[in-house]
């Protein structure tokens, strides 16, 4: 063990794949919907051809906006609904033609929005074409029978992608939490742990949020585990991660970094605060480690973030205050 410097996060994958569809589907509409809007220019009808551009345009700065950002869900679910008006507006003026490209909006919206966004979009898109056709004959379709054809086809699609998203997002969602969850404490791992330090430290210099950061290693795991088995050292591990979300407010972010350290962050909190804090934790472990007949206690090393500190700084002084507990003899705690 020693003082720990954490690396530059990635970026996060669901987010930057999220990104790349919104950027994907600009260039798509660009190519297509712009081509379009230059032949219409040319030969009409005008209307259609200043839709189109619109159509473009508004793509173009959702993308944009994404990528300046990094707000993708919000841009995706302007972007669906985009698409979804502007495929109204163009059945409503050129008819069969431009429904046609419905079905490419379904799909597009449900790899844009959440499922029930999604959802939402395109029945909302249909009804209204429908609901045009029957208030004014002809308008989009030739014939009941085609409108008829359209409603089948396109519902079909409508649930078959709505049920491939949902399913799709659930699994993600799970293989999330296999990701950044420890599956023995069931606290966030160190995967979560460093963009949450990222976002600790810019949400304190932006705002002016008191932060504070707790490293805990315990004191005699490896004796646990030599003397009671690996079993008991499970177990004992367990009861730390119950203790401290127990001890902890909702909002305090608990991780299990690795081994038999533990580190939580606890925004808006006074040095008052962390000094309490830090005492509980201490004592409630030592209480549960004489209860549950493994003994286990920990050393405790805190420190408030310090305005303008970046978070090696102010991990490594939590750090050495662990390492300064532990000198003193263990189970205990010093709070920068």
């Amino acid at each position: 063990m020693g003082t720990k410097r954490f690396h530059t996060p990635v970026a996060d994958p669901a987010g930057d794949f999220q990104l790349q569809l919104i950027i994907l589907v600009a260039i798509v509409t660009t190519v297509f919907v712009g081509g379009f809007a230059v032949y219409r220019f040319l030969y009409g009808p005008l209307i259609v051809a200043v839709i189109d551009t619109l159509i473009v345009a508004v793509a173009c700065a959702i993308a944009v906006y994404a990528r300046r950002t990094g707000q993708v869900g919000h841009a995706g679910i302007a972007m669906a609904v985009m698409l979804g008006l502007g495929g109204i507006a163009v059945s409503t003026w050129i008819g069969v033609n431009g429904a046609v490209w419905m079905y490419t909006v379904i799909l597009f919206a449900f790899y844009l929005a959440p499922p029930a966004v999604g959802l939402a979009v395109v029945l909302g898109m249909i009804g209204a074409i429908i609901a045009l056709e029957l208030s004014a004959p002809r308008t989009v379709f030739e014939s009941m029978k085609q409108m008829a054809s359209f409603t089948a086809s396109a519902t079909a699609i409508t649930v078959f992608s709505w049920y491939f998203a949902a399913r799709n997002k659930r699994q993600n969602e799970q293989l999330m939490r296999w990701a950044t969850r420890d599956p023995l404490t069931g606290l966030e791992n160190r995967r979560r742990l460093e963009p949450e330090l990222n976002v600790a430290v810019e949400t304190g210099r932006r705002h002016n949020r008191g932060y504070g950061l707790i490293i805990m290693d315990a004191d005699n795991f490896k004796d646990i585990n030599d003397h009671l088995g690996h079993a008991a050292g499970d177990a004992a591990l367990q009861a730390v991660a119950v203790t401290i979300v127990s001890t902890t407010r909702i909002e305090d972010r608990a991780f299990r970094y690795g081994g038999d350290e533990f580190i939580i962050i606890m925004p808006d909190i006074t040095l008052q605060g962390l000094l309490v804090v830090s005492d509980k934790l201490a004592g409630a472990i030592e209480a549960r480690g004489r209860t549950d007949a493994h003994g286990i206690t920990v050393s405790i090393g805190a420190a408030l973030l310090r305005p303008g500190e970046d978070r090696d700084s102010w991990n490594r002084r939590a750090d050495q205050n662990m390492y300064r507990a532990k000198r003193l003899g263990g189970n205990r705690y010093v709070v920068d």
